[in-house]
């Protein structure tokens, strides 16, 4: 379905029209939506539509902003807010009969279905989650087929994903769903014919159907819960558009596959085969086709060899089982209490001065209890392919509304991450890459005449390294204007000058909220809402976002994420009689420094220098008010933590021992402590907390300054 444009929402119906094809993430164009509603509003005479419309109106300031724990509920109750609106007209009080109606709304029986009498939930419940994963898979290949028109392969997984809905549905008794599905699968027929090739118009139509049947599986999961169940908007017009005479479904649907292989090969005729399957009687099919001289017995062999591969490609047993996510969450809980018990056991005195077989049971176990852990945090990962998938319809999508030529690559799909963070992590995607389309990537004449190609580039790419999956945005656009980026911030107050700033500080100075040097705002972006958010979700992932920027050839934005955020490898240290963890990922190295190494700067800071590399030191008993610590470095130990591309040592008592720590959150009373990203249970049962490197960083800077 086609959005209309934003700038035309001149009446509640087209504002409900366009709200419904929108995210909660989508800021700029829910901006838009409450302007409209605040114009309506500013026009209406009829109360109950003007007090409904303020509700929403509210609600959607704080959607935009951020002020809601649930952006998905509160996006269903704007929705249904105006859909109320929309039964009082605005300007004239109701006549009796329309009050009656609306104290008593009749849905309109055409656009509104049930489950049949017989349904069973968990069958329904089942097939939703087939469903998303088939539409899932159907939609990557309809966007590779964009660039590979003749990928038969991607063909037939699409076709196979119609054709499954279609009859899973049909049983179901789910018709309007079969329905949509029967006449996309008609249209892919005509694709694996080689009539038509999925590109422009068509390539559109396909992917119109996959988002009408995501939309029918919304409902029908609403539907589970109560919510009364009606056909998607557009629905007719999309079952129209499929039924087009031009393409019109084959009027022998029941024609055995075999023919259908020898058409798309090349081997035979439509009507021919059609001819056959008519007049061939009890004989088989292939044999029919011999018999008649349509296709000779060697063609029809090899169509007969074709099918049984798709068959059996088709019919391989299931590798795999679905399990609850509670269920597999508790798991992985228990898992980590065992670890935390294991290492208690190890610990205990007893245990430690045994060298009989006491000790070696218990090394053994410890080999065990770490495998079983391994293996089920390797049960939370899944790769970061879905989220890449639905980044590429969204390029694709934003650079047909911006006129924009754009190459989107992507690299490293299958790189894996912790489920917990994949949901956390798409929204700071779908930021940065509106914001390379949008503020990166210039109009192809603009491009021309900078002496770029015309087509832009749009890279995603991810990777492990060092313990940490990093995931990379970059495009070869514009860049970013520090010298915008400064005037800005200068009249918002963030900052007096940029006297002394590196280009990573000034570059930071975009996460600051409601910051935006676009000349105007566009349906896409400008307002400034957004990189807070990135900022905001990557911190809470514990994880880190740099920026590299060259003005005139392009930005990256680099987010360094934990593989997972229930465990850690961390070094134990001590400090005074306190026990902290640092991320071993962290850890460049620790030293011994010499005296002769060692000096100060401006009676202010202490700076250290190692193979060469000028460094800041800072005391982690100063920054935490620790007493007993060791005070002379050269008595104590230096360990180099990496802050993105700086560094600096930290000076601790020592290194005490390597773990793999479970990580446990410090809890809502104590909230977000600056430095500290976590807690774990030591194996005396103490509590370590986990020291975050950029937040250390980050205090020990600011009093530095205040000196």
């Amino acid at each position: 379905m086609e959005k209309k444009d934003a700038f035309y929402l001149e009446n509640l119906d087209d504002v409900m029209a366009f709200l419904i094809q929108l995210e909660p993430t989508d800021t700029s164009e829910l901006t838009h939506v409450k302007e409209a509603i605040d114009k309506i509003i500013e026009t209406s005479d009829h109360l109950s539509s003007r007090d409904l419309l303020s509700k929403a109106s509210q609600k959607l300031n704080d959607l935009i902003h951020g002020e809601t724990s649930d952006p998905s509920g509160l996006m269903r109750e704007i929705e249904n807010l105006i859909g109320e609106a929309t039964g009082s007209p605005a300007g004239d009080e109701p006549s009796t009969e329309q009050a009656s109606e609306e104290n008593h709304p009749q849905p309109e029986p055409a656009r509104c279905f049930s489950f049949p009498e017989d349904s069973d939930p968990e069958l329904i419940s089942a097939f939703i989650t087939e469903t998303q994963d088939l539409i899932s898979e159907a939609e990557s290949a309809l966007l590779s087929l964009e660039a590979n028109p003749d990928d038969m392969d991607a063909v037939n997984t699409v076709f196979r994903a119609f054709h499954t809905v279609k009859g899973t549905a049909s049983f179901l008794g789910l018709e309007h769903l079969s329905n949509l599905a029967h006449h996309a699968e008609s249209l892919l027929s005509k694709v694996r014919d080689g009539e038509i090739r999925l590109i422009g118009t068509h390539a559109d139509i396909a992917l119109n159907s996959v988002d009408m049947i995501k939309e029918f599986i919304q409902i029908i999961q609403n539907g589970l819960g109560g919510e009364q169940m009606r056909l998607p908007e557009g629905y007719e017009k999309l079952i129209e558009i499929l039924s087009d005479p031009h393409q019109e479904t084959n009027p022998l649907e029941d024609v055995p596959r075999v023919g259908d292989i020898l058409v798309a090969q090349g081997k035979a005729e439509r009507d021919e085969i059609e001819a056959v399957a008519l007049d061939k009687g009890d004989r088989p099919i292939g044999e029919a086709i011999v018999r008649s001289g349509v296709a000779t017995l060697s063609d029809v062999a090899h169509a007969i060899r074709t099918q049984k591969k798709m068959i059996a490609s088709e019919s391989t047993p299931e590798s795999s089982v679905r399990v609850r996510t509670d269920r597999l969450d508790r798991l992985i809980d228990m898992v980590g209490e065992l670890v935390i018990a294991y290492s208690m056991v190890a610990q205990d005195e007893a245990v430690r001065t045994d060298e009989g077989e006491l000790q070696k049971k218990v090394t053994h176990t410890g080999k065990i209890i770490r495998e079983l852990q391994d293996l089920t945090l390797s049960l939370r990962m899944v790769p970061l392919k879905p989220v890449f998938q639905r980044m590429t319809r969204l390029v694709r999508d934003l650079s047909k509304r911006s006129g924009k030529l754009i190459n989107f690559i992507t690299e490293g799909e299958e790189t894996e991450i912790d489920r917990n963070m994949v949901d956390i992590i798409k929204d700071p995607l779908i930021h940065m890459i509106r914001n390379a389309v949008d503020h990166g990537i210039e109009l192809p004449d603009l491009r021309e005449r900078r002496g770029k190609p015309r087509e832009g580039v749009i890279r995603l790419a991810a990777y492990h390294s060092g313990g940490n999956v990093v995931v990379e945005v970059q495009d070869d656009g514009a860049g970013l204007n520090k010298e915008k980026i400064v005037q800005k911030a200068i009249s918002k107050g963030l900052i007096r000058s940029a006297k002394g700033m590196t280009d990573r500080e000034i570059y930071n100075l975009i996460f600051a909220p409601g910051f935006s040097t676009a000349e105007e705002v566009t349906d896409v972006s400008g307002r400034g809402v957004g990189m807070d958010v990135v900022k905001r979700n990557v911190e809470l992932l514990g994880g880190r976002i740099d920026i590299s920027s060259q003005q005139g050839e392009g930005t990256t934005f680099t987010l360094k994420l934990p593989l997972t955020m229930a465990i850690t490898d961390g070094m134990l240290v001590r400090v005074g009689e306190e026990r902290y963890i640092i991320p071993t990922a962290s850890i460049y190295m620790s030293f011994c420094p010499r005296r002769e190494d060692l000096s100060t700067y401006a009676e202010r800071g202490e700076m250290v220098v190692f193979r060469g590399e000028l460094m800041p030191v800072f005391r982690l008993h100063k920054l935490f008010g620790i007493e007993g610590a060791v005070e002379d470095p050269t008595e104590g130990l230096l360990v180099i933590m990496e802050d993105g591309d700086q560094r600096y040592a930290l000076l601790v008592d020592e290194l005490l021992s390597q773990h793999q720590v479970v990580v446990k959150s410090l809890g809502e009373g104590l909230g977000n402590i600056e430095g500290i990203s976590g807690g774990a249970i030591l194996g005396d049962g103490r509590v370590g907390l986990i020291l975050d490197p950029a937040g250390i960083s980050s205090i020990a800077r600011r009093k530095e300054e205040v000196r």
